[in-house]
């Protein structure tokens, strides 16, 4: 099980594609050499899945998550059953499948239980899922309301990632809502928790959110920073949607600065991210800022 753990490791640090494949070939030989019934497969199918998903590769992501519900299912592990109906909701919701990834998630809160007495780092991660697709579908309160159950629930856990996640969110949402200075609470407290930890993902995600703020603001020189940050860590990670995010808001931040040729490199850089991915929500958002260069230059 080690050699499995140092490839999720290696795994989580790689950006480029033929390296990603090299180590996930890697891990599905050393997961064959595992006992069946061994509960360690399921965590490992799981925790690439989820790797898989953040770095983009959607179809490879699936199948992985798949095959560990497959496995928890058939363990009776309802625990590891939930958080992999929750994973895969996730993985549609990013799709823009949100009647889907609603389903899975109604169906892993039946598995689990609302108030479960066990697994309730589980219960917390569905929050953190349910309040993202409540955010997609533009239902912020609902959002909010989910981000902080989970928020509420890993620090009475001591969970340092899960606090890390759940501060990050609740920053996010609090931004949509326009209450920033509840928003850059929650969000100097996440990145100061992820460079205690070396967390790069979640020091990036805080970037990002930190750097809206001020776009929101109307300060895109401000802005600009904090987005250049967090695509440079989202670009190290392999994390094509962190990319394709950060460099459509650089593209927003230049257009505000009336620097249009700059808004089309970043954009033009956003679209190729997320074409790579299918990420047609963020395409969509995207295009329209590069409609906008069309029609304001006439």
């Amino acid at each position: 099980m080690e050699k499995i753990q140092q490839v999720i490791v290696d795994l989580l640090k790689v950006g480029e594609v033929e390296k990603i494949a090299e180590l996930v070939s890697a891990f599905e030989q050393l997961l064959n050499d595992l006992p069946v019934n061994d509960h360690n497969r399921i965590d490992g199918l799981l925790q690439v899945g989820e790797i898989l998903y953040e770095k983009g590769q959607y179809k490879e992501s699936s199948r992985f998550l798949q095959s560990g519900l497959e496995l928890a299912r058939a363990s009776q592990l309802k625990g590891k059953h939930a958080l992999a109906l929750g994973l895969l909701a996730d993985l549609q919701r990013v799709q823009g499948n949100y009647r889907l990834s609603l389903e899975n998630l109604v169906h892993a809160r039946e598995v689990l239980g609302q108030n479960p007495a066990t697994d309730r780092d589980v219960s917390a991660r569905l929050h953190i899922i349910d309040g993202l697709n409540n955010m997609s579908l533009g239902e912020y309160p609902s959002s909010r309301m989910a981000f902080y159950e989970a928020y509420q629930m890993y620090s009475q856990l001591k969970d340092q990632k899960g606090i890390i996640l759940a501060s990050n969110r609740l920053g996010t949402i609090h931004t949509m809502l326009f209450e920033y200075e509840q928003a850059e609470k929650y969000l100097q407290e996440s990145l100061a928790l992820g460079k205690q930890v070396g967390d790069r993902h979640a020091m990036a995600g805080a970037l990002l959110n930190l750097g809206e703020i001020r776009r929101l603001q109307n300060k895109p020189a401000e802005a600009k920073p904090f987005y250049y940050e967090a695509g440079t860590l989202f670009s190290a990670l392999g994390m094509t949607r962190g990319i394709a995010i950060a460099e459509n808001n650089l593209g927003h931040i230049a257009v505000l600065m009336r620097e249009y040729d700059v808004a089309k490199y970043h954009y033009s850089h956003a679209i190729d991210h997320a074409r790579s991915a299918d990420l047609v929500p963020d395409m969509l958002d995207t295009l329209s800022g590069m409609v906008f260069i069309l029609v304001h230059r006439g």
